[in-house]
């Protein structure tokens, strides 16, 4: 392909990767996206040589005017009265002058005004999504880009050239025209686009982060929760508990592997049951304060330090529509990007309000664990408002208290009471998600005595009102369970599927403490399907892409910053380590050749010494006088090369007298053949010369002594050749094609 081809090209291919990130978002109309289409599949058939099949196109300069001045009206009036979206309708306005240019390219700045308009289109579709497609349309468009500025230049030189060539007096027209892309123009062309583009990864990782969220996206899909608002109503959860929808994705970076116990992520917290629902009632929220280093920290008196024993979470986030930060409980304390949290009496942890995009946060968890003493203890004492709040309950049937009295009749202690009840439930009642129709009695005696079949929400809020009718303080918490593990990323991915409702019970100085009444469901075979593992590449790609590219803030920057400075001081240290043993050897060394030293032999031992250094420095001469060994620097010939270089010269100015000059930009094959063409006789002479000047000066052959010889001989018979009638003009350069 020659060049204007490839360079409008390269022009359209810029043009559809901005436009395929536009279309690919979804936020397009059908019409514009026929529209661009069009313009595109006409614009590679001028390219391919069909240029009648968009003739019908070819309109006055101020009819597409017209339609510019009609698409902008019709932008401001969607941007300030339909839609009120100015970014959509921007976009919109973006396509209509894409269509026009790609239409009418004609002059330089149609071109210069094409790549403006595609840069936005990219700029446009990194505002609209942060989906991972979004990597592949922008190394199209660097790639695009990159060549299509490369030919812009090379387009302009040429005709520069002929434009200022037919310009000055006398002058003739350039000979040839520029000649075709070559496979080797296009790999190194290719090699520059790989380094500019490591060149924006590193400029992308290296500027500085705000971190403050101004520009994320606010325009992703929210996702429907239940069970995390003040009130909850008993069965909400049973509805999500077929839903496939990823809702987290949590790294725990201090684990290897999965866990094996079930792993629990809060989501909020109820103390009151009126026999149908649960709320909170300390759901008033208060500000959590937020230290120098961005961290947002739930106790109100001391400064959080990670301490062993916590447990880190990253977790990247869906867009749901609930304010609740999700953790292992309970959390500590939350670091991310967002500007402000809350709490509640419950140590749920809340956003301010919903966001509409998916956002990255860490939190820090201290896991309960039960004091040994209060396992043992037969008789707690509870704080007055602890047992005023969380032994609540509504008015029921006795037989209620009756059965959990009847459970724990072996028990002595409330721990023993407590684990008596939850395996009792996970013993003798069903998991079923299949719970239909409207009961006459309260739903947990329809649950313990009629149906005994249900799903978390049935078993956890029988356990919370049974310990409560033994005097034992308890809530209900919500949340979701792990999920699964993507072993590509070393990450848990929860879905809907996996919201989960359990129980925590009060002890004294422990705290609150997890029980799980809901029996498992069954270990989940691994699926080995390629199509599953490769689902599961894919999404560990998106989380990598999230977290190093979408979410990547200030934070993990000093964090590089951090890892690079360790690894310095470890080098650093392995460089001390590696020195201080040389000392050490060479210590050893002088105090083994002391005794050498003291006595009559260190004459002879030092001219040994002397002797073998000699023998190094005349063998390694030997070798490079024999081009054995050695490098030759760039910029000095070698003795064949001098002589190869005097012969041919001595041949360039015997042709010279005879009026064949050779220009500076003319290569020696080319010289020689326009010899043959003017003057056959000397043509024919001076080829094996020439051949052999660029075996020796360029191939680094040797020269040999029968191609000294023959050299001579050419000479000799070139001085003896006579000369023609009319000498022929002088050789002069010619301009070379990109194929030389």
């Amino acid at each position: 392909m020659t060049l204007e081809p490839a360079f409008r090209l390269t022009s359209i291919l810029l043009a559809a990767s901005g436009f395929a990130g536009l279309v690919l978002t979804g936020k397009l109309p059908f019409v514009l996206v026929a529209f661009g289409l069009t313009a595109l599949v006409l614009s590679l058939l001028q390219v391919a040589g069909h240029g009648a099949s968009w003739a019908v196109f070819h309109l006055t300069r101020s009819t597409w005017n017209a339609i510019l001045l009609f698409g902008f009206t019709a932008f401001l009036a969607d941007g300030i009265w339909f839609s009120q979206d100015l970014l959509l309708a921007g976009v919109s306005f973006l396509v209509v002058l894409m269509v026009t240019k790609l239409l009418t390219l004609q002059q330089r700045k149609d071109f210069l005004h094409l790549y403006a308009i595609s840069f936005l289109e990219i700029l446009a579709s990194a505002a609209l999504t942060v989906e991972l497609w979004y990597a592949a349309i922008f190394v199209c468009y660097l790639l695009a880009a990159i060549w299509s500025l490369l030919l812009y230049h090379l387009r302009n030189e040429a005709e520069d050239a002929r434009v200022g060539g037919l310009s000055r007096p006398g002058a003739t027209p350039p000979s040839a025209a520029p000649g075709p892309i070559t496979a080797q123009f296009f790999w190194r062309t290719n090699v520059i686009a790989v380094g500019a583009f490591g060149l924006t990864l590193a400029i992308f990782f290296v500027t500085p982060r705000t971190g403050v969220g101004f520009f994320q996206k606010q325009r992703a899909e929210v996702i429907r929760t239940s069970g995390f608002s003040d009130k909850v109503d008993l069965g909400v959860i049973g509805v999500i508990k077929l839903d496939q929808t990823v809702v987290l994705r949590v790294e725990v970076p201090d684990l290897e592997g999965p866990m094996e116990h079930r792993l629990y992520f809060r989501g909020a917290a109820y103390d009151h049951y009126d026999g149908r629902s649960w709320s909170n009632s300390l759901a008033l929220r208060r500000p959590l304060a937020r230290s120098m280093e961005g961290v947002f920290q739930m106790s109100e008196t001391d400064a959080f330090t990670e301490r062993p024993g916590h447990l880190r979470q990253e977790i990247l986030i869906e867009a749901l529509d609930t304010p609740a930060l999700f953790g292992v409980p309970f959390v500590q304390a939350v670091s991310g990007t967002f500007l402000a949290l809350q709490t509640d009496g419950m140590g749920n942890v809340y956003l301010p309000y919903p966001l509409s995009a998916r956002f990255q946060y860490t939190a820090f968890s201290m896991p309960s664990r039960l004091q040994e003493h209060e396992r043992r203890a037969a008789t707690l004492v509870y704080p007055e408002a602890i047992s005023r709040r969380f032994l609540q309950l509504p008015p029921m049937s006795e037989r209620i208290g009756a059965l959990a009295r009847q459970v724990t009749s072996q028990a002595r202690t409330a721990y023993e009471k407590a684990n008596a009840l939850q395996r009792h439930l996970q013993g003798n009642y069903t998991y079923s998600l299949d719970v239909t129709g409207e009961s006459q009695v309260n739903p947990v005696e329809d649950f313990l005595f009629i149906r005994k079949t249900g799903y978390c929400e049935h078993y956890a809020t029988a356990m919370v009102v049974m310990l409560r009718t033994l005097g034992i303080p308890a809530r209900l918490a919500t949340g979701y369970l792990k999920g699964e593990w993507n072993d590509f990323g070393k990450y848990y991915t929860v879905r809907q599927r996996d919201a989960h409702a359990w129980v925590e019970v009060f002890f004294p100085r422990s705290g609150w403490v997890t029980f799980d009444p809901t029996p498992s469901e069954g270990a989940v075979v691994p699926d080995l399907v390629l199509w599953t593992q490769a689902g599961r590449l894919l999404d560990s790609i998106r989380l990598k892409w999230d977290r190093f590219v979408i979410q990547y803030s200030f934070r993990d920057q000093m964090a590089v910053a951090q890892a690079v400075r360790e690894q310095g001081e470890r080098m650093r240290s392995q460089a001390s380590g590696l020195l201080a043993s040389a000392a050490d050897w060479m210590r050893a060394l002088r105090v083994w050749t002391a005794p050498v030293v003291r006595t009559a032999d260190w004459l002879a031992f030092a001219g040994a010494l002397i002797g073998v250094a000699l023998a190094i420095v005349f063998a390694g001469h030997w070798a490079r006088t024999r081009g054995l060994v050695g490098v030759r620097s760039p910029g000095l010939p070698t003795a064949r090369q001098a002589a190869v270089v005097k012969l041919y010269g001595q041949m360039l100015g015997l042709l010279e007298s005879r009026g064949f000059a050779k220009a500076p930009g003319v290569t020696p094959l080319e010289f020689a053949k326009r010899v043959h063409q003017e003057w056959a006789d000397a043509g024919r002479l001076i080829e094996p010369v020439t051949a052999i000047y660029c075996r020796v000066r360029f191939g680094q052959a040797p020269l040999l002594p029968e191609d000294l010889a023959q050299a001579e001989t050419v000479l000799e018979s070139l001085r003896a050749l006579r000369r023609p009638v009319s000498p022929p003009r002088s050789v002069q350069a010619v301009p070379r094609s990109l194929s030389k």
